[in-house]
């Protein structure tokens, strides 16, 4: 049946310093606006002063709605659909080696617009059970920057939720 890909996108990450140690913790508020349809908080290996094992846990009102605890710094917390408000993103230093870790927070808030540096190419019929490609060309995206965007999936019903893209160039 009909098939078509929209991009969705791509949004620059809103960036937050902190620093934190072993045992300590930094709270840092992050607007998510009405209307959202995906909102994304991210720290990164590269992104922290000292090899560390950061966590990252998210509250919306007092109420936690998503953590990230692995054994590195790498932790990603990802809404769907998540409500406007203010969230609160705390960083948990489990483990620094010495003193305070200098690390950056990503957040991205994903919205149902395009934002004309992306475009996305896809067959324009389906048949359940076969392959089609679908291409991805971004523009003008400023090197150092991340970015989060999403392709959206229609043309007929049980089509797949949409891919969450994330472009560092």
């Amino acid at each position: 049946g009909a098939f078509s890909a929209t991009a969705r996108g791509l949004v620059p990450a809103a960036v937050a310093n902190g620093a934190v140690a072993t045992g300590g913790s930094v709270d840092i508020p992050v607007v998510v606006p009405a209307g959202m349809t995906y909102a994304r908080f991210a720290t990164f290996d590269t992104e922290v002063s000292q090899a560390s094992d950061l966590d990252l846990e998210v509250y919306l009102n007092g109420t936690l709605v998503g953590s990230s605890g692995g054994a590195t710094t790498a932790e990603a917390v990802n809404l769907l659909n998540p409500a406007a408000g203010t969230y609160t993103v705390r960083v948990v230093g489990f483990a620094v080696p010495t003193g305070a870790a200098n690390f950056k927070l990503f957040s991205w808030a994903l919205g149902s617009a395009a934002a004309g540096n992306m475009t996305v190419t896809a067959p324009t019929t389906a048949t359940t059970g076969q392959t089609g490609a679908i291409g991805i060309t971004t523009s003008g995206l400023a090197t150092g920057t991340k970015y989060l965007g999403s392709v959206v999936y229609g043309g007929a019903a049980g089509v797949p939720n949409p891919t969450i893209v994330r472009i560092d160039p």
